[in-house]
């Protein structure tokens, strides 16, 4: 009996308790929402930029210069593309790499977008992609356009290039311009009180703003565009006056089949691995983002590469 037991293997407890030491291990990564609780922000944004460049080493895109620009609480500005050139400079400045985009925006400046995607393909090595989790709205649409690929998932979305003044539609101006126009024809007595109110709610210099503004975006659109050797001059100025004139709401959802419709599906792709890098992307920073939101009212973007400056917590205005 003895004998028995001691022929047992010995290092069948060791096991055991190697096995159950790498168990507990992985029990104790601390979630997000008790390490939210108890860091203070440099360190949350730091975790946060080590799991994005976990994710960008795992994937089959490390060859890329990986820029992100996910800020669906503020408007795309100055800051994202000093940013972004800094992000390029420093990790790209042999133009050694290609460069992927990732974008989450409601939109912003119209130029600073400009800018961007003009920087952005002036530092890649022969491509500059973008890839759409969600929403990459009005001047993120024109930051796309620059695009030599579009990468969009089932719930991307485009929309229209809206230039907005004091959080106005500038389109929206002369469209309300028009109206009252046509309501001081048609009831001459209100003539006056819509002279006034124009008067407390707009200045000269905004009227006339809105028709430049509005101009100005497809031009920009326009010039974007000509880089595409696939595109005809007719079909540019057809697909930039188109999405500044045709759609009427700044939200309105330009989906993927609607972008294959305006711009082809040999523009837009779908389903790639840059999609699914952006996705896991963002869905890191939803989850990172609402538990900022609840536990510390603040909000999260990231604008940059994965150093410790692309991520920042700041307060809700």
């Amino acid at each position: 009996m003895n004998t028995n037991k001691d022929s047992v293997t010995p290092d069948t407890p060791k096991r055991k308790r190697r096995s159950k030491q790498n168990s507990t291990s992985e029990e104790n990564v601390t979630s997000w929402s008790s390490f939210i609780q108890n860091s203070e922000e440099f360190e949350i944004c730091i975790r946060l930029q080590n799991e994005i460049i976990e994710m960008i080493n795992k994937s089959s895109l490390s060859s890329y210069c990986v820029i992100i620009l996910i800020n669906p609480d503020c408007s795309i500005n100055s800051f994202d593309l000093d940013q972004i050139f800094t992000a390029l400079k420093n990790q790209n400045s042999l133009r050694e790499r290609d460069v992927l985009l990732i974008i989450l925006s409601d939109g912003g400046s119209i130029e600073i977008a400009y800018q961007i995607s003009k920087l952005c393909k002036s530092f890649a090595k022969e491509k500059f992609v973008v890839a759409i989790p969600r929403q990459a709205k009005s001047a993120a649409t024109l930051i796309a356009l620059g695009a030599d690929e579009i990468h969009m998932s089932a719930l991307g979305q485009l929309g229209p290039i809206d230039p907005q003044i004091g959080g106005l539609p500038a389109l929206g101006i002369t469209q309300a311009l028009q109206t009252i126009a046509s309501l001081s024809q048609q009831f001459p007595g209100s003539a006056e009180m819509f002279a006034n109110y124009l008067r407390l709610a707009l200045t000269v210099a905004q009227i006339g703003y809105s028709e430049r503004i509005c101009d100005s975006a497809v031009q920009y659109a326009e010039r974007l565009l000509q880089t595409k050797e696939f595109l005809a001059t007719d079909e540019i100025k057809k697909i930039a006056s188109s999405l500044v004139h045709t759609y009427k709401d700044h939200s309105f959802v330009i989906d993927l089949a609607e972008a294959k419709g305006i711009l082809g599906n040999e523009w837009i792709k779908t389903d790639t691995p840059e999609l699914t890098l952006a996705e896991s992307i963002y869905q890191l920073h939803h989850s990172v983002c609402l538990n900022v939101s609840i536990l510390k009212n603040q909000i999260l973007i990231i604008s940059g590469d994965c150093t410790t400056t692309s991520a920042l917590i700041i307060d809700r205005t």
